[in-house]
């Protein structure tokens, strides 16, 4: 199936268009420039892995698109202005066309109110820059590489090259654009900026002027006010120093002669020379104290001009100190406006420098990469990829039935395997009876002579064989083994006790199935056939009240039942032959043509009058093989199970599910009765040996 798909795809992209890809490549600038660059850097970013990402994204603008659009006109070309209606097989391309009918179909109404605002015009520009960015990609070369490859797909070779080696060029262009504007903006700021400096400088030389005529004392007026300043303050230092003494002096003196110590103060006032030395030891003391009176008179005399002259002195120091500052802030706002010239003639010449440089060279700035590989014309188309289109549907749809398979196992709950068949009953599977779909062999049974097909016989031999149906060892044993068994048939239709099978050892088996159209009927006819040839006198008793495949056979009307209900030994006049020697059939359902009918049949099925039937029968056939009603849809079924020596369950192959076979289970432990076997039904032999396994290949 696979490969026919990948044919089938394959042969299907002959009906797409042919489309062709063609590549250019760029290089941001990387190598390390030698020469003396006279233009700064003006635009860009440094060169590094955010770099490279955000000049991926700047190749992916829609402003980049919309460059090429408008110089190749390609809003008027069809294939990108969405008037073209070619198929394309890529998955990408067919998932956007189907969003896209999904959108327009549920923007239908919308369409009306924007088309009303919108020129067609715009429409058809903003739909070419969308379809134009769907067939171009841009990749990086490599992780860390700065080389940028532009691929575009068109139907024609040639226009694929063109619009790639468009979008190149349009890219560097913007780059140098970039530049250029970054270039104006800073020419502008430099010659804005000059103006400004030349204001500057101009105010400043004014300034510098008036101020210098305000100056207020010229340096050698300047000199003098220094040199009488520090004149001034030796003079006071000497003077303080001097009244300093003389205060000190007379302090003593007063403290000597406040203490009664008059000699002292007088020894003292010759000794710092307030008295004459000569003054002799003899010399009256009064006389002597007198003088030295006078003398300190004379001292604070001197203490009084001292601090006069230190006064004036102070005051002189004071006024030379105001002159000198005034002069100094003077010098200062004359420093600052001399270094405001300099620094604004520095600012000012370095501007105009740049300016100069920068004349004329926006005609000339690199863009910062390089077209190193221009876009040729493609030889081989890219679109559609047949071989990869036919493979990956080849895949696709064997992962798909892979899965399918895989999802069906796993929920499906059909009986196809005998570990299946076991778990869900419980019972050993026995038998398999393979389905010959060539006739079925119900009919052919009646058509063909008694016939049936050799492999289907061989199949039916086998369960014969098996000795969970055990026909032999039951009739060696010549009573019936279960004990309800035993039960029903120790009861006649008159009560009489003691009745029991006749000497000759009938076995009675019932057919049971969980649903109708299990092949239980089918089977059952195989059995009586395959017994009815190793000379068993085989009678089949039609008892399915629910899905009876002997209708046609039945005679019987709903008086001549009343009476055979009362009269069962009558049964035997409707026992009808069948092709097979030694197999007949009693098909008491048969054609259930009125519910009066019916309901005959239930209750003589469940009647004592059924046991003596069947105790009639058994003298005169060896086998005999009870066609039960399905256990889900008949009581009685449960009812003929518990009357029989061993119950045969039939369960169809890979169509039967594991809870009907479930209740069917149940149904028969209600009654006490567990399947003597397990018969597989209508199985496919080679759909079976796909399960591996080995009862059922």
């Amino acid at each position: 199936m696979g490969f026919v798909g990948a044919i089938i795809a394959y042969v299907f992209t002959y009906t797409s268009d042919t489309r062709y890809t063609s590549s250019a490549k760029v290089m941001m600038e990387t190598r390390v420039q030698t020469e003396t660059q006279f233009t700064p850097h003006v635009s860009g970013l440094p060169l590094s892995l955010t770099s490279l990402e955000s000049e991926l994204e700047l190749l992916r603008s829609t402003d980049l698109i919309e460059g090429v659009v408008d110089r190749m006109q390609l809003y008027l070309d069809p294939e990108f202005s969405g008037e073209d209606t070619s198929i394309n097989l890529s998955p990408i391309a067919l998932a956007r066309s189907l969003k896209n009918s999904l959108v327009d179909a549920l923007s239908a109404d919308n369409d009306e109110v924007v088309g009303s605002d919108s020129s067609a015009e715009e429409l058809a520009r903003e739909t070419t820059i969308e379809n134009l960015l769907k067939s171009t990609r841009i990749e990086q070369i490599g992780d860390i590489s700065a080389v940028y490859q532009i691929r575009v797909t068109a139907k024609s070779p040639q226009k694929a090259a063109d619009i790639a080696n468009s979008l190149a060029s349009e890219y560097l262009s913007n780059l140098t654009a970039m530049k250029r504007n970054d270039l104006v903006q800073s020419q502008s700021w430099l010659t804005t900026r000059i103006g400004h400096l030349r204001d500057d400088l101009n105010k400043l030389s004014s300034d510098l002027e008036t101020h210098s005529i305000e100056i207020p004392y010229s340096p050698d007026e300047y000199a003098t006010i220094k040199a009488q300043r520090i004149k001034a303050e030796r003079r006071a230092q000497l003077v303080e120093n001097e009244l300093a003494r003389i205060k000190e002096q007379t302090s003593a003196i007063h403290t000597l002669r406040a203490q009664g110590k008059s000699q002292e103060a007088i020894d003292f006032a010759k000794k710092i020379g307030l008295l004459p030395p000569d003054l002799g030891q003899d010399a009256n003391t009064e006389e002597a104290l007198k003088r030295l009176s006078a003398a300190q008179d004379i001292a604070e005399k001197r203490v009084e001009q001292l601090d006069d002259q230190l006064n004036d002195l102070n005051r002189s120091i004071e006024v030379f100190r105001a002159q000198q500052a005034e002069q100094v802030q003077h010098d200062s706002v004359t420093k600052r406006i001399e270094n405001e010239i300099l620094v604004t003639e520095a600012i000012y010449r370095d501007f105009v420098s740049q300016l100069g440089r920068r004349a004329e060279q926006g005609d000339y700035l690199d863009a910062g990469a390089h077209l190193i590989e221009r876009a040729r014309v493609s030889v081989d188309p890219s679109e559609p990829k047949r071989s990869q289109t036919s493979i990956g549907v080849m895949f696709m749809i064997i992962f798909a039935g892979l899965g399918w398979t895989v999802m069906r196992e796993i929920f499906q709950k059909r009986l196809r395997t005998t570990y299946e068949f076991e778990s869900a009953t419980g019972v050993k599977l026995s038998a398999i009876l393979p389905e010959i779909k060539n006739a079925p062999q119900f009919e052919a049974f009646f058509t063909n002579d008694g016939k049936l097909d050799p492999e289907f016989i061989r199949y039916g031999k086998k369960l014969l064989a098996s000795s969970d149906v055990g026909l032999r060892s039951l009739r060696q044993q010549g009573e019936p083994s279960f004990s309800q068994a035993v039960e029903f048939f120790s009861k006649s239709l008159d009560g009489k006790p003691n009745q029991s099978f006749s000497n000759n050892g009938c076995v009675i088996f019932s057919g049971a199935s969980a649903l109708p159209d299990e092949g239980k009927t089918s089977s059952l006819l195989l059995i009586g056939s395959v017994c009815a040839k190793t000379k068993f006198r085989t009678l089949i008793i039609d008892c399915d009240t629910v899905a009876s495949a002997y209708r046609d056979l039945s005679k019987l009307s709903v008086d001549e039942l009343k009476y055979c209900t009362a009269n069962p030994s009558s049964f035997q006049e409707h026992i009808v032959a069948t092709p097979q020697d030694g197999l007949d059939i009693l098909p008491l359902a048969g054609n259930l043509d009125s519910e009066t009918k019916a309901t005959l049949v239930e209750e003589f099925l469940r009647s004592p009058a059924f046991i003596n039937l069947l105790i009639t029968l058994s003298d005169m056939y060896e086998v005999i093989l009870l066609d039960t009603p399905p256990l889900l849809e008949a009581v009685e079924s449960a009812y003929l199970s518990q009357i029989s020596q061993r119950v045969i369950l039939f369960t169809r192959w890979n169509d039967t599910h594991r809870n009907s076979v479930f209740q069917a289970i149940r149904e028969l432990e209600n009654a006490d009765v567990r399947p003597a076997a397990l018969v597989a039904t209508r199985v496919d032999l080679k759909r079976a040996k796909k399960y591996g396994d080995p009862n059922l290949g």
